[in-house]
Order: C-alpha cells, then sequence, then structure tokens
C-alpha cells in the first residue's frame, strides 16, 4: 500500500510540474539588459522579446538597466524571483566584470542560472585611423616598431581582457586605454585617439562596412566562414586568442532545471524565427545550440579563465 501511495503522489507531484511548465508563463516577463537602449544586446533583446510574445501569448518588457561592466542589471536579475518571469540577457562582459569587482553583492555561480547561449560570434580585432596595415600579420610588424594603444570599452570589460590576451599572446608593445563603453572606445579610435579595439561582429561590422575602420583580424585559428575575407590570428602565428564572444539568457539563482529546460526551448524557438535568423546574418553571427547544463560549464569556464588573467595582470579581486 506504502508503495502504490507512494507512486500515487510522485505522479501526481509530476503532473503538477508538468502542468506549472505547460502554464508558464502566467504573466508578463520581464528581460532585464544590463546596457543602454540602442546597442546591439538590446536590438537583439527587442528582437527575440517579439518573438516570444507570439510564443507565450504574454507581454515581454525589456528593462534596460546599465552600468558598473553590466553588473547594475545583472544584480537585479539575482534579486528576483526564480520562476522565470524576470530574465537577464548578457554579452560574456557577465563573466568578465566579477573577474575585477571586488564588491559583488552576488555570487556568479550560486546566484545566477545559465539558461541558454543564444548568440555567438568570435570578436574581431579593428583598426583606426592611425594604423596603417591592413591585416593582423602587417598591425604585428608594425606594432612592434610604435607603441600601440589598444581601446577598450572599460577595466574588466570584453574588450579589455581581450585586448590584454592580444598583447600577451603577439608580445606587443602596447597598452590598454580605456574608455567608458564600446561606443566611446570605437569613436576615439576613429578619431585617432587610440589604434584598435576589440568587440564581436554585432558591434564592430557596422563600422567596418561603411570604411570608418579596418578590420585587422578575426580572433580564431582559422578564418570564420561568415567574413572569409578577415585574416585569422591563427593565420598569422598567434595562438591562445581563440575565445569566442556570446550573447546569453540567464535566470536568477535556484531556477527548476525543468523551467529553464523549458525556457531555454522556448528561446531556441524564437531564434528559429525567420526574423532572428535574418539578424543573425546581418550580424555576422550564429544561433547558439546548447542545454543550460552545456552552457552553464561554458559560462563556468570563463569566470575561471578571466579571473585568472586578472590576477596575472594585477587587477585580481
Amino acid at each position: 500500500m506504502k508503495t502504490i501511495i507512494a507512486a500515487a503522489l510522485g505522479t501526481t507531484m509530476s503532473m503538477t510540474a508538468a502542468w506549472a511548465q505547460a502554464d508558464f508563463p502566467t504573466g508578463p516577463v520581464t528581460i532585464i539588459v544590463p546596457y543602454g537602449t540602442g546597442g546591439s544586446t538590446d536590438t537583439t533583446a527587442r528582437a527575440i522579446g517579439i518573438e516570444l510574445e507570439q510564443i507565450w501569448g504574454q507581454p515581454v518588457v525589456i528593462q534596460n538597466q546599465p552600468g558598473a561592466g553590466s553588473m547594475i542589471g545583472t544584480t537585479a536579475l539575482t534579486m528576483a524571483d526564480a520562476d522565470g518571469h524576470t530574465l537577464l540577457i548578457n554579452t560574456a562582459a557577465i563573466t568578465t566584470a566579477p573577474a575585477i569587482q571586488a564588491e559583488l553583492q552576488f555570487d556568479p555561480i550560486e546566484d545566477i542560472t545559465p539558461i541558454s547561449l543564444l548568440i555567438t560570434s568570435p570578436y574581431v580585432l579593428v583598426g583606426g585611423a592611425n594604423v596603417q596595415s591592413t591585416d593582423f600579420s602587417g598591425f604585428l610588424e608594425e606594432a612592434q616598431t610604435r607603441m600601440m594603444f589598444l581601446g577598450t570599452a572599460g577595466p574588466g570589460s570584453s574588450s579589455h581582457f581581450m585586448s590584454e590576451l592580444v598583447i600577451r599572446a603577439a608580445n606587443l608593445p602596447a597598452e590598454v586605454v580605456h574608455f567608458s563603453g564600446g561606443g566611446e572606445a570605437q569613436t576615439n579610435m576613429m578619431g585617432g585617439h587610440s589604434d584598435t579595439y576589440i568587440s564581436t561582429t554585432a558591434s564592430v561590422m557596422p563600422y567596418v562596412n561603411d570604411g570608418r575602420v579596418k578590420a585587422l583580424a578575426v580572433l580564431a585559428p582559422e578564418r570564420f566562414a561568415l567574413l572569409p575575407d578577415i585574416q585569422s590570428s591563427g593565420e598569422a602565428g598567434i595562438e591562445g586568442v581563440d575565445i569566442e564572444g556570446w550573447v546569453a539568457l540567464f535566470g536568477p539563482g535556484g531556477m527548476d532545471p525543468a523551467l529553464a529546460d523549458q525556457i531555454n526551448a522556448d528561446f531556441a524557438q524564437a531564434m528559429a524565427t525567420a526574423s532572428m535568423q535574418q539578424m543573425l546574418v546581418d550580424n555576422y553571427a550564429v544561433a547558439g545550440d546548447l542545454t543550460p547544463a552545456e552552457f552553464a560549464a561554458i559560462y563556468s569556464r570563463d569566470l575561471q579563465t578571466w579571473d585568472e588573467l586578472a590576477d596575472a595582470i594585477g587587477l585580481g579581486n
């Protein structure tokens, strides 16, 4: 009898969980974007939100909370209920900023649930007016003749850490120059106040395509299929800088794995729509295809990678 009762209870609980998942969302879903409006992450989130409203039949509210290297918005996520109605779309900055910010109000592992790797793309090194070279091999030679200044979107940003990787891997006589965001970094580079900038394809390719900057390298072992005319860092003999950029989805810590799986599937459905596929093509990017557990492994690995780099350059928290 106990076995029968236990089995019945287990079945009831499974049905209840399945019903709760099927019933998600029960109201509006807020997606926090830890950057200002108009940037590539904000644009991506708003485009996905339109598709999700069709899938969920509920409003999707994009809430911009910029500042502190994306940590203000990320902190807000960790304070929300883990019921899936508050989510975060962030870039790889969510793994770089904790490496140098000693007074975070949350634990990057315990208080955050990685849900979905939405978009991946390589980092691209671009040069401004001061750089005479047109490819990475030429840039490496030019960099041995004078001090190079690599602009970043701020301390602890992806552009900062990728610049530090390039300096070390290529043994460049160079320094990083911090600006208050990617837009300011690119503007200053185009104005001759720094030499280069590193970011993902969505951020830099519009400036490359209109001729305002030069694409010097895709930071990858081989050429990127969507940008076949740009030399790879591997071709130029530089290794150890082939870390992909990404945009991903997160929930608060403690989220039910079954709910995370469902939201992962819903976002995959949204990313598969014609409009989102066209956005990927326009931004020279590729859709992610990982389970929450698989993405969590990448998230943890990147946290460790940047933490070790921060220590190596004397910026560890």
